[in-house]
């Protein structure tokens, strides 16, 4: 055996296994130190962006957010940043390579730029609807909780000049905050933009920051106090939050009204009790507690009928929709799968149809929650199977205690009232819906 290891090759077994033992680690090394730069030679990119969470896009593909990283092959690449609200910026980059060790030590490019503020509102906008998405949302958890949307909206917006739009913004987006994680956003966020310390995180400590800061906004702190969660009754007990007292006082009734083939019941001008009225204490989103709310006199109609909306269907077929009149709606005599934009249009169509002497002062309209439910409040609410959209936006049942947020911060969903619920219950769905279980009517208002 001996001989014949000695005689492969001419050479001794020593010197042999020292050989192949050196080939072997030699092919290692190559493969590692060497062969992953011959075969793939790039960088490692570091992208970074002020404001930061923009978007980085290689061409049409999606990079990530910043701060973020990414391998690149050697070569020239065109790096586009996006984030809605701010001017688009494209950069080009050369990315070079590295042979030796690239798999350990790669060869690294950072790439860092700043995005100039366009449109402020469109930041606004993008983040009112998505914390107004959240507050439809009634289980978060330490696991699972929202992004603090206003806060990043806040600091995306520093250089903005008028505070004053701003810091409108945030109040009207507190009415759709309904838990403890909502509202340490909007304490955070509102902060920021007082230019106050951060407060400590504590219950007591946001508590009192916020009853501060907010100073003399009672709508503002009346409705952080009256959502649930120990941070709102920290704030409570820190601006020794009373329930006002509820007075109704309604106009006299002055008569009803026949228009367009259609009768409208008169809800009188006044102030009304609405809400659950044998419920008090803490808000509940399906039956709120008990708030006054001032109406300006409307005339209602009845649940719109599939042959009143077909002959506007044959005006403009474009609404047509889904309206196979289903037959899973127990109530044949009125029309359903209508979106709410096709209720909106039914309106325009209305409106249109006014005689000489009322199109310059009046409209037709969808009711808000407020009139739909004074209306049903007067026994008118029939028990049709149909719920019926209204004009607002939803949210949060005690943003009742003010005014709605402005159509131009819309919400995430549209209200809705009916389905032969008691007249306080209330419902959403997305204003693009249509189901056989959803209909409408109309108002009429001045304008």
């Amino acid at each position: 055996m001996d001989v014949k290891l000695k005689n492969f090759l001419g050479m001794k077994p020593g010197k042999y296994l020292f050989i192949l033992y050196s080939t072997l680690l030699l092919a290692i090394l190559f493969f590692l130190l060497v062969y992953p730069g011959l075969r793939n030679s790039g960088s490692v990119v570091v992208f970074s962006s002020d404001p930061a969470e923009t978007s980085v896009w290689s061409g049409t593909t999606y990079v990530g957010a910043t701060p973020c990283r990414a391998f690149f092959p050697k070569g020239n690449y065109t790096i586009t940043f996006r984030k809605v609200g701010f001017e688009e910026k494209s950069v080009s980059i050369q990315v070079k390579g590295r042979i030796f060790c690239s798999k350990f030590i790669p060869k690294k490019l950072k790439v860092s730029t700043q995005l100039a503020l366009a449109q402020p509102d469109a930041i606004m906008q993008s983040a009112f609807t998505e914390y107004a998405t959240y507050g439809l949302i009634n289980s978060f958890s330490e696991r699972y909780q929202p992004q603090p949307v206003l806060t990043e909206a806040v600091k995306a917006l520093t250089s903005y000049q008028d505070k004053a739009k701003v810091e409108t913004f945030l109040l009207n987006a507190l009415k759709h905050a309904y838990n403890d994680y909502l509202i340490k956003d909007f304490i955070n966020a509102y902060s920021l933009l007082k230019e106050e310390k951060l407060p400590d995180q504590s219950d007591n400590a946001l508590a009192a920051a916020a009853v501060k800061l907010l100073g003399g906004n009672g709508d503002a702190i009346c409705h952080l106090c009256a959502c649930p969660g120990k941070l709102s009754e920290a704030a409570a007990a820190q601006a020794g939050a009373k329930q006002p007292a509820l007075v109704a006082s309604v106009s006299p009734k002055a008569g009803d009204l026949t228009l367009l083939g259609m009768h409208l019941t008169e809800v009188p001008a006044g102030t009304y009790i609405l809400g659950h009225q044998g419920q008090t204490g803490a808000f509940n989103e399906a039956d709120p507690a008990p708030y006054a709310k001032q109406i300006t006199k409307v005339y209602i109609s009845e649940q719109i009928t599939k042959d009143a909306y077909s002959k506007f269907v044959k005006v403009y077929p474009k609404w047509a929709e889904k309206i196979e009149y289903s037959t899973e709606s127990t109530d044949k005599e009125h029309v359903s799968n209508v979106s709410w934009y096709g209720a909106q249009a039914y309106c325009q169509y209305l409106t249109d149809q006014l005689p000489a002497d009322l199109k310059d002062k009046y409209i037709f309209r969808l009711p808000t929650e407020y009139e739909w439910e004074a209306y049903a409040q007067n026994g008118k609410d029939s028990p049709q199977s149909l719920w019926d959209w209204c004009q607002n936006w939803y949210a949060p049942a005690d943003v009742f205690y003010s005014d709605n947020a402005p159509d131009t911060l819309a919400g995430a969903e549209k209200a809705v009232r009916g389905g032969g619920r008691q007249a306080w219950v209330r419902g959403c769905q997305s204003p693009e819906w249509v189901t056989p279980f959803l209909g409408f009517r109309v108002v009429l208002v001045e304008k």
